[in-house]
């Protein structure tokens, strides 16, 4: 019997992991033979400076640029690789994202992280939090959004948001929401995951390390409150070890900025997708019996990367 998985991928708006562009008609490009070869959705990090290179290269705006994409597409899905809580109020995100499930016919996903670029804030004048704080200020996003979606009117008084008889007409296309992939997996985030995640969007880790996390979540959640499981996963493209291996060090290279630990060659090359047909399938395998539903790919070089994956691999999980 045929593996099932959906598949999304990642779009390059920041000139990253190989693409030759940085422009709207790159990420467009990108959309579009994404969507001629079946993938189900297309993700753009959301930031104000570019977070994978270094803050003076160019990047596109989030919200702005999947709008167009979306206006411009027919069938794939949309979301934010993550939503950076940190730059926007609730209730404006979720004006924007029922407009734009209007402007898709019901394409939108949500999917809200904390937020980790301090430098970015910073800069533009945002306020930074710790990250207990950031993650209180997301559960709170969360639990308000939902209610503007279903609520016909909306009254709501937390630490950080106030809300008083807010409308938010008209709501989503879909119902009761478009769905909520919560990004992280800290203590922390894991409460929001099991309060108000749809689906629970993490990096790409060895298959036994999702189980180990999926299992209690979902048995704490019971059977009553499903949870889908999906996977954001680094794809090096290439038939030899060379390539593979360029990759690899390109990519850690450009996000040694981004955690205390920065991953090594050899972390990216264990917790991601590299390697002949087999072997991807392999992991994507081991990663459905760890529960996964959905696997979101970072194609290296985005586009000719792209093309391999969804001829190659994405047809035996259709």
């Amino acid at each position: 019997m045929a593996r099932r998985l959906s598949f999304g991928v990642r779009l390059a708006v920041q000139g990253e992991m190989g693409a030759t562009s940085s422009g709207f008609d790159y990420a467009l490009e990108m959309a579009r033979i994404a969507e001629d070869l079946g993938f189900d959705s297309a993700w753009i990090p959301d930031h104000v400076e570019n977070a994978h290179l270094d803050r003076s290269k160019p990047i596109l705006e989030h919200w702005t640029t999947i709008t167009a994409i979306g206006a411009l597409t027919k069938r794939i899905r949309l979301g934010g690789h993550s939503l950076n809580n940190n730059l926007r109020h609730p209730g404006l995100t979720a004006k924007i994202a029922a407009t734009l499930d209007h402007i898709t016919g019901g394409r939108v996903i949500i999917a809200p992280g904390s937020g980790w670029f301090r430098s970015e804030l910073e800069s533009y004048g945002f306020e930074w939090d710790e990250h207990d704080g950031r993650s209180r200020r997301m559960y709170e996003a969360c639990e308000v959004m939902q209610k503007l979606f279903t609520e016909e009117v909306t009254t709501y008084a937390g630490y950080h948001y106030r809300f008083k008889d807010a409308y938010c007409n008209p709501k989503p296309v879909q119902r009761p929401w478009p769905p909520f992939w919560i990004a992280g997996d800290s203590e922390r985030t894991r409460e929001i995951i099991h309060d108000f995640a749809d689906c629970w969007f993490m990096y790409s880790k060895p298959p036994e390390q999702v189980a180990a996390l999926v299992e209690p979540m979902r048995a704490r959640r019971g059977p009553d409150r499903p949870l889908e499981v999906a996977v954001s996963a680094v794809y090096l493209s290439g038939d030899g070890e060379d390539e593979i291996m360029r990759w690899a060090r390109m990519y850690a290279k450009e996000r040694e900025h981004r955690f205390p630990v920065p991953p090594t060659v050899q972390d990216i090359l264990d917790s991601n997708l590299l390697g002949d047909e087999g072997r991807i399938r392999e992991r994507l395998d081991r990663w459905i019996d760890a529960g996964v539903n959905h696997v979101v790919i970072q194609p290296m070089p985005p586009i000719d990367g792209m093309r391999r994956f969804g001829e190659r691999i994405l047809p035996a999980y259709a």
